[in-house]
Order: C-alpha cells, then structure tokens, then sequence
C-alpha cells in the first residue's frame, strides 16, 4: 500500500523510527479538542495543512488569544470563538495538522531554524546533506549550528532514510530543523521534492562539478536568503519548486530610492521598504508553495526583449540525442519567455540579438553537449525519461546557462515553425522511444 505523503503520515513514519522519535514535536490532528488540549499545554502552538506550506500561529496572553497568520494579527478573547474563526477564516485545506510552537518569540524571532536538504542520486543510493539554508537571521545561529553540525546531518540523514524507504520515487528531502542553546534538536517540517521539483532538479545537476557552473545561484527562499540574493545581486527571481507555464514566477529589484519593485507578469508595484516587499510576496506567494530563490540571468535579448532556447533532447538507440531547438521571444514588458511573442530558429535569433559571438556553430555545439550531459545526469534521478526539455539561457556574450529542465514539455510551438522537420523528427524520435519500450 503507497503511504500519503501529507504531513500527519510522515509524522508517524518519523515517530516510528526510536532514535528520531525524541527529535519530534507532539504532532495531532487538528480538532476542536487537539486545540483546545494544545493550549492548556502550550504558550504557542502552530497549525499547518496537511500539504502544502503555510503556518498559523496562535498563541495565549493575558486572557486572550492572538493569531498570526500571513503578517496579520488577530485578538480574540473566547476560545470557542477562536476554534470558529479558525475554522471559517483561516483553515484552507480539509486536514491540518497542529504543533506547539516551540521556538515561535517575538524577541528571539525563532531564532536557531535551517532548512537542511539531503539528496540521493538514485532510490539505492546513499543519502548525503548537501545543503542547509537559515530560516531566519540570528547572532548566534549559524556559530551554533556548525557546533551542533554533525548530529544534525546525521538526524536529517537519519530522517531521510526513513522517508525514503516509504517514497522511493523521492531522492529530495528538505528536513526543517530546529535547535536551542542546551543542544537540544527537533525535527519541526519534511519535505519532500520529487524529481520535478525545481530544487531536486537543481540538486541534481549542481552535484555534478562540470554541470554546476552552467547553473545559476540558487537557494530555497527564506527570509534570510531573500535578503542575502537581493544584497548580492540588487534582482532576485522566484519561482515555486513546482509549477509550469511561468506561473507564480516573480522578479524583485532594489533601485536607487531604496525602493522595491515587484514584477509579475506585465504587472509592477513598488514597496518602500524590503520588509514590505517580503511581507507582500509571503501573503500573496508563499502561502500557496514552496519557492526558490535564483540570481538573475542577463539574457541576450532582441529589441530589449529577453529570450531563451528550448532545446529538446531524446533518448534512443540507448543514448541520448538533441532533436530540436526553437529560441522564444519574451513579450514587450515580460522577463520570462512563456509568454512568448514569436518563435525563431537559432541562426535567426542569433542576427537578430544582441549576442557579439555570432558563430552559430560554436555555440550549438556547446549547448547540445551542457544538455546531453544534463540529460545523463538527471536520468539517474527520474526513472524511464526518454525526453526533456531544456530551456538554456545565452547572454550577449555567449555564455551559457541552464535555466531548467521539462519532462513533458510543449512540442506544439515546433509545429508553428514555418518548415516542420524539426517536429516531425521529434515526433518520430518519441514513437520509436515507446516502440522500444513495449
């Protein structure tokens, strides 16, 4: 029998290994009487949905309740009123889960949190952490964190051999770790990123050294890496861990004003400050998924509109093969190409754009092979792929990067070429790939 992978089932996963157990937070249900139970016996609890992101803080204080939820403060006074106003304004899923909030301070702002990820090439291979990512800023974190380093890798490991014995398709888990001064370690959060997640993928690909300087800097986004990419960089990008079609993708820059422009789509509004800015993508953004953070890419671009490759790698005859490449023109007043103004060959697009390095060939050459050996690499990490769909960036100087991957991508704009060989070949190439594999 498959087990879920909501929240309450990877508690009881968790729960049932002894060595992880006393790592774990007291997790219920959420219900009329786990509420009520919870706040006889904690200060602060936390509520969560069975899937998905998103946290509510409820917390009691001088015979009143407080909610916090997306930046906004509620006060209530009685608590059947607080189990009703939960349930009709706040709850967004059928199940939830809830927790004591135990590092939730206002004066600490929970300060010892990281996101630790751990991967694995393939269902039988070793886990390994290979990141960690700070949740929220603190004097101390980050010393106390390298004090404590070893056990906590070996918890997340720990975790994540348990995990994944129940999700063999996962080979990505995110373990959001909590820690206090007295070493005490729980495991607050499991997450777990399937191959088409864009931080397994990312993982995936930065874990090989010659694959990883084509990628661009990347992170999950918290507060604190928002803050650090936004410092670096002065234009940050972020995208939901899943999603397809440009969808949720926001670009946020910092100009001389010391203002903040956010930009979706065709939209743009300003904020006054960085906290505003996080604040407004944490309501409107982070509530619905989980996202990364990436440094901008210069895209070439031709009349200022940003554009990028799609180039279409097949696996036949046991071997990985690019069978098209179509670059897309960003609409007028979008920074990403799934909105898309027209379709161009490469050697079109490479007159047209603002690439010095006109050598069409140099530069083919190097993109199918930074692709092939993507393909080869994620091959290890998605069982039975016989096509992928690579969206490569070029700069004005040629240089080369790897935007991200698609396991079904779209073949229809090929067809809109005005000379339809290239979609025939790859029409063909994926009928022979299921040929073979019946």
């Amino acid at each position: 029998m498959k087990a879920s992978s909501g929240r309450i089932s990877q508690y009881r996963l968790l729960n049932s290994e002894e060595k992880l157990s006393k790592h774990l937070l007291e997790t219920k249900l959420f219900s009329k009487d786990s509420l009520f139970t919870f706040l006889e016996k904690y200060k602060t609890i936390v509520i969560k949905p069975a899937f998905g992101p998103g946290e509510i803080f409820v917390s009691s204080e001088n015979n009143q309740f407080k909610i916090i939820s997306r930046a906004k403060l509620t006060k209530l006074i009685d608590k059947e009123d607080l189990y009703q106003h939960l349930v009709r304004h706040k709850l967004t899923q059928k199940h939830h889960i809830i927790q004591p909030g135990k590092f939730h301070s206002y004066f600490l702002q929970s300060p010892f949190q990281y996101f630790v990820t751990v991967h694995r090439k393939s269902p039988s291979a070793e886990w390994c952490s290979v990141s960690k990512t700070e949740k929220k800023r603190s004097l101390f974190g980050q010393f106390f964190y390298m004090y404590f380093l070893k056990k906590i890798e070996n918890i997340s490991i720990l975790a994540a051999n348990t995990l994944g014995e129940a999700f063999p398709e996962c080979n990505t888990i995110v373990i959001e770790i909590a820690y206090d001064l007295k070493g005490g370690i729980w495991i607050q959060d499991t997450i777990l990123h399937y191959p088409t997640s864009k931080w397994s993928q990312f993982t995936t690909l930065n874990s090989n050294s010659t694959l990883s300087s084509f990628l661009p800097n990347t992170d999950l986004f918290s507060k604190v890496t928002f803050n650090h990419f936004l410092l670096k960089y002065k234009d940050v990008i972020i995208k939901p861990c899943n999603g397809q079609k440009g969808l949720g993708i926001v670009k946020i820059s910092s100009n001389d004003q010391l203002t903040y422009e956010i930009h979706t789509g065709r939209k743009k509004l300003m904020k006054a400050s960085i906290e505003e800015a996080y604040c407004f993508i944490e309501e409107h953004f982070l509530t619905r998924k989980n996202y990364i953070v990436q440094q901008p890419l210069p895209l070439a671009t031709i009349n200022d509109c940003p554009i990028d490759v799609r180039v279409i790698i097949q696996k036949y005859d046991s071997a990985w093969h690019v069978s098209g490449k179509i670059v897309k023109v960003a609409d007028q007043d979008f920074f990403i190409t799934n909105a898309t103004q027209k379709l161009l060959s490469l050697e079109e697009a490479i007159q047209d754009s603002n690439i010095t390095n006109k050598n069409k060939e140099t530069l083919e050459s190097k993109m199918e092979a930074i692709c092939i050996s993507a393909a080869n690499q994620l091959e290890e990490n998605v069982r039975e792929i016989t096509i992928i769909g690579f969206d490569i960036g070029v700069t004005d100087q040629g240089d080369i990067w790897i935007i991200e991957g698609n396991y079904q991508p779209d073949l229809s704009m090929f067809y809109r070429l005005e000379n339809h060989d290239m979609y025939m070949n790859i029409l063909k190439a994926k009928q022979d790939a299921r040929f073979l594999e019946s």
